[in-house]
């Protein structure tokens, strides 16, 4: 898709996303924190998710930003904070919700996983190709072929990006016995490097002022 057209669908999204946040927050005086979440997650979690391997990596990062920025809002509706709470990975492990460039690359790992699992609709069968498996070794196993790509806009392509993200993934994880399973499985995953990068910020921090 060209830039307009990601840029159009970007905004698209963002519009759907705040307007419906809007309506919420107007009727949040009758809603606890149980149907808050029930009704964000029915009513916007759709608008980030909807082809969104499609639009998302292609985005800049000002509009990449901007949707972050949106979910961090729906996250303070539903956790009943202030305007400028921060948001972490503990507000997110609260609510359940990975951030959106996380959440793109689990919807992005499930699609593969089905793909294995033969669910998947047929046209990923031109996107993605399994490595050669006649070694047969467990590293070798459930593994995806990454193409060469030299240039930024071809890297952002599902072919590229899909399978840098499925070939990190542990093996174990990769073999999930339901989909259900495989999603619980990765969102821990996502969730434990999440934790990781924050607490090496704050480490960063601390070593700046106590040295400064």
């Amino acid at each position: 898709a060209s830039s307009t057209t990601i840029y159009a669908m970007a905004t698209k999204v963002l519009g759907l996303i705040n307007s419906r946040l809007k309506f919420l927050y107007r009727k949040q005086s009758f809603l606890d924190y149980s149907l808050r979440r029930l009704l964000c997650n029915a009513l916007i979690q759709p608008h980030y998710d909807y082809a969104c391997s499609a639009w998302y990596p292609n985005l800049n990062k000002r509009l990449s930003k901007k949707i972050q920025t949106s979910q961090n809002k729906c996250i303070r509706y539903c956790l009943g904070l202030g305007n400028r709470a921060h948001i972490g990975v503990k507000e997110f492990e609260k609510i359940n919700w990975l951030p959106s460039k996380e959440r793109v690359q689990q919807c992005i790992s499930v699609s593969i996983y089905k793909f294995f699992k033969n669910i998947s609709p047929a046209y990923t069968s031109e996107i993605y190709q399994p490595t050669d498996q006649t070694r047969n070794t467990r590293s070798s196993k459930h593994r995806l072929h990454l193409p060469y790509r030299n240039s930024n806009q071809g890297q952002k392509g599902l072919s590229f990006i899909g399978p840098k993200i499925w070939n990190k993934l542990p093996s174990e994880t990769k073999t999930a016995g339901s989909v259900n399973t495989f999603k619980h499985n990765t969102k821990k995953i996502f969730f434990k490097d999440l934790k990781r990068k924050e607490d090496d910020i704050y480490i960063y921090i601390y070593i700046l002022l106590t040295t400064s």
